[in-house]
């Protein structure tokens, strides 16, 4: 029965991957279709963000119905329709930005700029209007525009994915500096994860324990810090803490 069931969720879990990637190719292709179809743009970006939420969105429902990820968004349904929110989250996979997209229409994200230039999902990312990370001074006038634009900005300022069991890194001081040029409110997102699926050094290829469970958890919102550099730093700091002491594993396990 133990055999059976390990090669039930093998079978599972590649089939899935196939899947994905078949369906990650149709994003790129729409995403080029919106290219051919409209010029650089407000409205180009626009719709090439809802295609990308409504491909987000099949891909975890797909992942679900396999047996392989389970999700909590209740709490992000309140963010749907907001504008001009600097969110900030831990980044245990990445598998993070994918769900995160699926549940936030209006959002884009501050990625990097080796994910930027990929040749599959680049062209998405290029298309939405997603940021890319060379530099602070290069990452603020974009992400202001953004805002103005009435998107979410999403950072993971740890700058990188966590190690599986390890506590959030350092933060680094980017969305700070955006949140003090934009008058933007600070939305921390706390994810937990019981999976290591996709952490820092965890391979694409290597099956995890499934299914991989997700709870996605609003923090208390900071208000735009003063312009000045200590106040930039204390929001950096404070938010730190938030996501340290605010993120454990335990609701994901149980979920």
């Amino acid at each position: 029965m133990f055999r059976l069931s390990a090669l039930s969720a093998c079978v599972r879990f590649y089939a899935a991957l196939l899947g994905i990637a078949v369906i990650f190719l149709a994003l790129d292709a729409g995403s080029c279709l919106l290219r051919g179809l409209f010029p650089e743009g407000e409205t180009r970006r626009r719709l090439a963000r809802h295609w990308l939420h409504c491909v987000a969105g099949f891909s975890v429902r797909f992942l679900h119905r396999m047996g392989i990820l389970d999700c909590d968004l209740r709490d992000l349904t309140s963010l749907r329709d907001e504008t001009g929110l600097v969110l900030v989250a831990n980044h245990p996979s990445r598998l993070d930005s994918l769900i995160l997209a699926a549940a936030l229409p209006r959002m884009v994200c501050v990625t990097k700029a080796s994910i930027w230039e990929r040749p599959t999902l680049g062209t998405t990312l290029r298309t939405a209007g997603y940021i890319r990370h060379d530099s602070l001074l290069k990452l603020i006038g974009p992400a202001t525009d953004r805002l103005k634009e009435g998107c979410q900005v999403l950072l993971f300022p740890e700058g990188t994915r966590s190690r599986a069991d390890e506590d959030t890194g350092p933060l680094q001081p980017g969305f700070a500096a955006i949140t003090q040029r934009t008058r933007s409110t600070v939305q921390p997102i706390l994810i937990e994860t019981s999976s290591p699926y996709l952490s820092q050094g965890w391979p694409f290829l290597r099956r995890p324990p499934l299914p991989m469970r997700y709870q996605f958890r609003l923090a208390p919102r900071f208000p735009a810090p003063a312009r000045d550099e200590a106040s930039g730093r204390a929001l950096v700091e404070t938010t730190a803490r938030v996501l340290k002491q605010g993120v454990t594993k335990t609701p994901a396990q149980n979920a």
